[in-house]
């Protein structure tokens, strides 16, 4: 089926008769479905293919109702058999998102007045392994009393993903740009079930000292995954630079295959160039070959990666990527390990949607906060399934400004309203090495007419109104029992005045009496 993918039929063998005359009456074409082929060699999702074969005479018209916005159809010439004297043609449905959708191939023969439809979709091939990608952003070093036309390098590594169908977009100032022109590699099996792909910008420097904020984003399976990058400060030098990265939280705790990936770039050459890897405790390592790629603006990318143990990671390992090269007066050494500090556990909390949200969607928000370090992977759950039917987008972790050195973000999950009301569970998954078990906490939200907002709000002010009466009832009290201890005080000291006054002697009684008519 051509270069762009393999296929498989999906109901049945297709069996051309060979006969040893032409076929000069009008023959009905037979219809199969197509589909990629579901071995662990197949790397594109991308494709559906519909087979017409052993029809006479010309033409077949075929369409698609697909829905799909970035949907090609592309229809073969057909093909002719002059041994059976009958035509066969195919035709191709290619698009980034094919994975939650049935389609359905038409074919109209006119000449025998026959209409054929079959139902085709990615269901065939079972159930997938949905792994969300990794994706890191860097750049190439700059000299800010430069040229303004000379070329920095965007370069976005997209990495441990599964299935294999992305899409990129970059983004400057967080919208998108016509006038860039990035270039992203096919995706490529790194081993076991994930893919790894990268997409190259080139920008002027002129652009970069804009201080714009350039982003790369990858939509996979539904989701947007991103990072951003901005203009290089004046002390940044210039020259070959080298970046050493972690394997994420999925990767250690999930698929439980972490990777190291150091990037070296602003090469001249990658001739004689040596990538050494090591560990402190002295164990063995087995890292991959490295690969190097030639740049637009004449520099050399070279990327190595080191299959880690989840154990020695977590464990404090310090792993080394060390570069020897010609150009280098010395070789340039990264160290790495996992971050130092008191290990915390995000606390995680679901929001539903807002009444104010109209139109047919809706937002549900997934707050994680108070967790260290700031590696953290989020994902959502439908109905206890890995979601294919929204789209969610997950902030980088912030750094929080109290006491504890801690991190929090936002993962927002947008929803079909009805999917919403019809009381379907969502649930927001965080993996984090802090967290006891499997490392992983989930919550959980659905639909329920018996508490809208305004029960909420209800309940709220009848919680204030309860509390502002508790207090009036309290003053009260304390008022009447001032003024009965006020009143108690008065009447003893009365009394006490009273009884000295009977105790004096006549004399004195007299004289007391002259000394309050003179005060008065």
């Amino acid at each position: 089926m051509g270069s762009d993918g393999l296929f498989e039929c999906q109901e049945a063998q297709l069996h051309i008769p060979v006969t040893d005359h032409l076929i000069a009456t009008s023959t009905a074409p037979s219809v199969f479905p197509l589909v990629p082929c579901c071995d662990s060699n197949s790397e594109d999702l991308s494709l559906l293919g519909c087979l017409v074969s052993n029809y006479f005479p010309e033409p077949v018209t075929v369409s698609w109702n697909s829905g799909v916005l970035d949907e090609k159809i592309t229809t073969f010439p057909a093909a002719y058999d002059s041994k059976s004297g009958l035509y066969t043609t195919t035709s191709q449905l290619t698009s980034s998102d094919l994975s939650s959708q049935e389609f359905t191939c038409s074919v109209d023969h006119l000449p025998t007045k026959t209409k054929i439809k079959k139902s085709v979709s990615l269901k065939a091939c079972g159930p997938v392994t949905i792994i969300p990608p990794t994706v890191k952003l860097f750049h190439s070093s700059c000299d800010p009393r430069g040229d303004a036309h000379s070329t920095i390098q965007l370069l976005c590594l997209i990495s441990g993903f599964s299935p294999a169908n992305v899409q990129v977009n970059w983004l400057v100032d967080g919208q998108e740009a016509e006038s860039l022109f990035p270039y992203t590699t096919r995706p490529k099996r790194e081993g076991g079930l994930t893919f790894t792909s990268q997409s190259e910008l080139n920008i002027t420097q002129g652009q970069w000292m804009s201080s714009k904020t350039y982003t790369c984003q990858v939509k996979h399976n539904g989701n947007i995954y991103e990072d951003s990058a901005q203009r290089c400060s004046d002390t940044d030098p210039r020259g070959i630079s080298a970046y050493l990265t972690p394997p994420s939280a999925f990767d250690l705790y999930v698929s439980k295959a972490p990777l190291l990936t150091c990037l070296i770039v602003d090469l001249a050459s990658a001739d004689n160039a040596k990538v050494i890897w090591s560990r402190e405790s002295g164990g063995t390592v087995s890292p991959s070959s490295p690969v190097v790629k030639k740049q637009y603006n004449g520099t050399v990318t070279v990327t190595s990666t080191l299959p880690v143990q989840a154990n020695d990671w977590v464990e404090g390992e310090t792993y080394t990527c060390r570069l020897e090269h010609p150009d280098l007066p010395k070789a340039l050494i990264r160290t790495i390990s996992k971050a130092p500090g008191k290990r915390i556990a995000p606390d995680v909390y679901m929001f539903p949607p807002s009444e104010e949200e109209k139109g047919n969607t809706v937002s549900l928000t997934c707050l994680v906060q108070n967790f260290f370090p700031s590696d953290i992977a989020v994902q959502w759950l439908y109905d206890n399934k890995e979601d294919h039917t929204g789209h969610h987008t997950t902030t980088r972790p912030y750094k929080d400004h109290g006491l504890d050195p801690s991190f929090f973000l936002y993962s927002r999950l947008v929803v079909n309203r009805s999917h919403w009301q019809e009381g379907h569970t969502y649930t927001c998954r965080v993996v984090h090495e802090a967290l006891p078990g499997t490392h992983t906490l989930e919550k959980s939200l659905h639909y329920s007419a018996d508490m809208d907002h305004e029960d909420i709000c209800t309940e709220i002010e009848n919680e204030e109104l309860d509390g502002l009466w508790t207090t009036i009832y309290v003053f009260i009290v304390l008022f009447l029992l001032s003024v009965c201890y006020s009143a108690t005080v008065t009447l003893f000291k009365v009394k006490w005045i009273f009884s000295a006054v009977l105790q004096l002697k006549p004399g004195t009684f007299h004289d007391y009496k002259n000394m309050i008519q003179q005060a008065t």
